[in-house]
């Protein structure tokens, strides 16, 4: 395994401060301004009509009789088990089935979040281990034809989040004429702990590290069998997710043992770029530390380290004991490792990004895609005052290009050594990686459309001063102008272009509406993106005379 540079194991640290509820901060910088080629907004994605209100829908899982409600037209399923509550000695082990059930099950609320470290938690105020819960939400009319599935990964940096966050919330895709789902996962220390002790009880695998991405797969399975009895088409599943839950695509997109759960996918600011950890010791290369390595210090952490039986003591662990020890999520940059996937050989036989670029994933239809101010909320808060700050900032991330990074991102451009700083970590964190992984996936012939979202909200921008922030288009794809955003007619424009796109990709593998081309799928020739800005239009180039340097020194070796 070659050593791989600096930069695409450091700044992915960042991730585990995200959060989607940003506080104020200092005005995002400059952009680039490409030559464009205007096109209409198309938002034909049928739109399900209002059904009125009847008895509380009752549907038959694999597993029993769900009730759920209906809300202005959209049927609703909350809190469905679609595994086992990982506790007790099912913690650290890949997820079991939910026990059956014979009586309606009431799924008018949803349950627990998975536990997370204080003040990180967004949505559902309640936290358990048992959180493995599914929500969805479908037209009620049992379609002609069985309805697209889509399933949202949430972000959160692997350690934080909820897929009980309203912003989440499918209902406005649902009206589009599709099954959506979400769905919680474990996470931090819990869903991503991996420990010689933990590989050695699996048999059959000797895996460790990837009980988040277990659960997320489990998920997939429960959809490939229980889709049908909501309306939904197990063979037309589009997995999709922000951040983390981007990342956690790129995982399935290149694990065999996601092969066939789902047929489409879309990458929201979460590259391929950030899954580099190897389990064990050996395979590790600095500055690359193993998960292995990091179990360890947690083992010692939570007084397990000199244990006779390592995993019964920590199994023995309150959930606060665990998510107390250090190493923390917050405080990783100490380790140069963090809970996250890893490279298991099982789950993922090899770094994601090293699979796309040798063509070994599962080939399906992508989109992918980044927003215009990345690196805001991940910087903010950082003391980068002038050309020496801003030196001392890079020199660690890219030791052999600093000066390469200031002449890309100059002071002079930007106003400020803060706003040149963020503007470059913005693009080497997301913006180039998601450019270069359209092209990896565009060269094995596989459809790839690549997307620039520019539209700024201004209540949002008002509160936070973060620009077109990490997570904002989220608002956008779900419909749901939630905590400061707000909606003008603008924002309305966009959303529905980009809802009707999403939905049209799942429905057809193609964002554009028949016989249409709005948005053209990406080549390494043509370099074509759609951008959903104050304009809708295509473009060529996103960044291209700045990623096209930089791609050498801030990417995982093939």
């Amino acid at each position: 395994m070659p050593s791989l540079p600096r930069l695409s194991w450091t700044l992915p640290l960042l991730l585990a401060a995200c959060s989607s509820d940003p506080t104020p901060a200092a005005d995002a910088g400059a952009t680039d301004a490409p030559s464009v080629t205007d096109v209409p907004v198309v938002t034909d994605a049928p739109v399900v009509a209002d059904a009125p209100a009847a008895e509380r829908p009752m549907v038959m899982t694999t597993r029993g009789p769900l009730l759920g409600v209906v809300e202005d037209g959209i049927q609703h399923f909350f809190g469905i088990p679609y595994a086992a509550p990982p506790i007790g000695p099912l913690r650290w082990r890949a997820p079991e089935p939910a026990a059956a059930w014979t009586a309606p099950r009431d799924a008018s609320t949803k349950g627990a979040s998975c536990p997370q470290a204080p003040g990180l938690l967004v949505g559902s105020p309640t936290t358990s281990e048992d959180c493995l819960f599914i929500n969805l939400w479908a037209p009620p009319i049992q379609p002609v034809a069985p309805r697209p599935v889509m399933v949202f990964i949430h972000g959160g940096g692997f350690g934080a989040g909820s897929g009980n966050d309203g912003q989440y919330d499918g209902p406005e895709l649902a009206r589009r004429g599709a099954v959506v789902i979400n769905f919680n996962y474990r996470l931090g220390q819990l869903g991503f702990l991996g420990h010689s002790a933990l590989a050695a009880e699996d048999t059959a695998h000797h895996s460790s590290g990837n009980y988040g991405l277990m659960d997320q797969q489990a998920a997939l399975r429960w959809v490939r069998d229980n889709a049908a009895a909501f309306g939904g088409d197990p063979a037309n599943v589009t997995i999709f997710g922000e951040s983390a839950g981007g990342i956690s695509v790129c995982a399935h997109v290149t694990s065999p043992v996601s092969a066939g759960l789902f047929h489409r996918a879309i990458t929201q600011s979460g590259p391929c770029s950030f899954l580099t950890t190897p389990l064990r010791d050996e395979d590790a290369r600095a500055p690359v530390q193993s998960a292995a390595s990091q179990g360890r210090l947690f083992a010692q952490a939570v007084g397990c380290g000199a244990a006779a039986d390592v995993v019964a003591c920590m199994r023995a662990k309150t959930v606060a004991e665990v998510l107390a020890a250090a190493p923390r999520p917050i405080e990783l940059e100490r380790y140069g490792a963090r809970y996250q996937p890893t490279i298991d050989g099982y789950i993922l036989t090899e770094a994601p990004w090293r699979a796309l670029a040798a063509g070994r994933f599962n080939r399906v239809p992508f989109i992918t895609g980044s927003n215009r101010d990345e690196g805001t909320i991940f910087t903010r808060g950082a003391m980068i005052p002038d050309e020496a700050a801003y030196r001392a900032a890079v020199t660690p991330l890219v030791p052999d290009h600093v000066d390469d990074v200031l002449r890309l991102y100059p002071i002079s451009a930007y106003g400020s050594a803060f706003a040149a700083f963020t503007a470059f970590a913005g693009d080497a964190v997301f913006g180039c990686p998601s450019r270069a992984q359209a092209r990896l996936v565009a060269a094995t012939g596989t459809p790839a459309f690549q997307y620039y979202f520019s539209k700024l909200n201004q209540r949002a921008n008002m509160v936070t001063g973060l620009g077109v922030y990490h997570s904002a288009e989220i608002a956008y794809v779900f419909g749901r102008f939630t905590g400061f955003f707000a909606r003008t007619d603008a924002d309305t424009t966009v959303a529905d272009a980009m809802g009707a796109a999403w939905v049209r990709f799942a429905a057809t593998g193609t964002p554009n509406a028949m016989g249409a081309s709005t948005w053209p799928a990406f080549t390494a020739a043509s370099d074509t993106y759609l951008e959903f800005g104050d304009m809708i239009r295509t473009a060529t180039g996103l960044r291209r005379d700045r990623c096209d340097v930089m791609e050498a020194w801030i990417l995982p070796a093939p």
